[in-house]
């Protein structure tokens, strides 16, 4: 693990000044048969000097902004699971992902489709946030989501970060990075790519996941984007989003994000689809309860009539494939620019029945 401490000051970049939250085709190649090479694994801690931490008890606050950052990339290795510390492969320079994760969540909960896109030529980083992470070294007992608002600078300080990265900055395209996230995390992934002043114009592909709509997710639950406001930039998007998400259901849904954004844009929704198997958790109630509910139950007094329905749900592993199906094909649309992947998220709608695909491909 090395610790490198970094100022964004140090990183100018261009910002789009266009006035501008709890929270997975004619051809149907299926990307499971799409060659997959090894996975390396790091861990890096990267110290933002130029940002604080602010307390939120018991932790105390600090004068920097510490990100424990999972990193998995293309490697030299035929194991089939990640290997820590590997070479890195041949083919560099790769796209790079930065993965967010939800609420009280950790860099490897959606390591399904994170080893994945590593396996296919992405580096993929992961930090933990430093007030929403249940493995953050602040360690807090619950998530502070108030400080969700300080999270898509913390996506751009890792992007800043890996690319000025004495071994893995020459194996990354600072051309081609993406972001995607889960929940909150697909909050975060909203506002890093489609938010003033919080956007990153690095970003040239995004994918939130589970977000519902993050602008009145934020106003709704005080997620700290005080001040932030949509900018219509046409950066291609993706909406992965299920129609049995109790989450989204409280955060407005994903129909209001979709609309607002500009084209190219995409927005796969499954059906019978809950919010938790977009990630690694597969577990699978009894009596056709939604598992999202058991959160709810556990953890909030909030009583949701979609709690009461009991209805037949997708097979969580056929949730997975879909969303595994539909990341390779975007990020390999538009961060590799390959014509065929294009075609296969086009088509994910006749390749899955479950999927229902809405899009527009012309700017106005």
């Amino acid at each position: 693990m090395t610790v490198r401490s970094l100022s964004t000051a140090s990183y100018p970049r261009s910002v789009v000044l266009l006035g501008l939250a709890c929270l997975a085709c004619t051809l149907t190649l299926s990307p499971e048969a799409v060659s997959a090479g090894g996975i390396g694994l790091a861990r890096e801690v990267f110290v933002d000097t130029s940002r604080p931490t602010k307390a939120s008890p018991p932790f105390e606050g600090e004068a920097v902004r510490r990100l424990d950052t999972w990193i998995w990339y293309p490697a030299d290795t035929d194991t089939g699971e990640p290997v820590a510390d590997a070479p890195l492969g041949k083919g560099s320079p790769w796209p790079l992902i930065v993965y967010s994760h939800g609420t009280y969540g950790q860099p490897n909960n959606a390591t399904h489709f994170i080893e994945y896109l590593a396996s296919r030529g992405y580096v993929v980083a992961a930090p933990a946030f430093p007030l929403t992470s249940r493995i953050a070294h602040t360690k807090l007992p619950a998530a502070d989501v108030s400080d969700a608002g300080n999270q898509p600078g913390d996506v751009s300080f890792v992007i800043d970060s890996l690319l000025a990265h004495p071994q893995y900055g020459p194996a990354i395209d600072a051309a081609r990075i993406g972001a995607t996230g889960i929940s909150l995390g697909g909050i975060t992934t909203y506002f890093a790519s489609f938010g003033y002043p919080t956007l990153d114009p690095r970003i040239k592909a995004s994918a939130p996941i589970a977000g519902g709509d993050p602008p009145y997710a934020s106003l709704s639950f005080g997620l700290g984007f005080e001040g932030t406001v949509y900018a219509p930039v046409s950066v291609p998007a993706l909406l992965l989003v299920g129609d049995a998400d109790i989450f989204s259901s409280t955060t407005g849904g994903p129909a209001a994000a979709y609309a607002r954004l500009k084209a190219p844009k995409y927005m796969v929704e499954i059906r019978d689809a809950p919010h938790v198997w977009f990630g690694n958790r597969a577990n699978v109630p009894p009596e056709n309860r939604n598992p999202d509910c058991l959160f709810f139950e556990d953890q909030t007094d909030m009583v949701l009539p979609m709690c009461a329905e009991r209805r037949p749900l997708i097979d969580p592993a056929r949730q997975k494939t879909i969303v595994r199906h539909a990341l390779l094909a975007f990020f390999d649309a538009y961060l590799k620019d390959d014509a065929e992947a294009l075609s296969r998220i086009g088509s994910i709608g006749k390749t899955f029945d479950e999927v229902t695909l809405h899009r527009k491909l012309s700017k106005p």
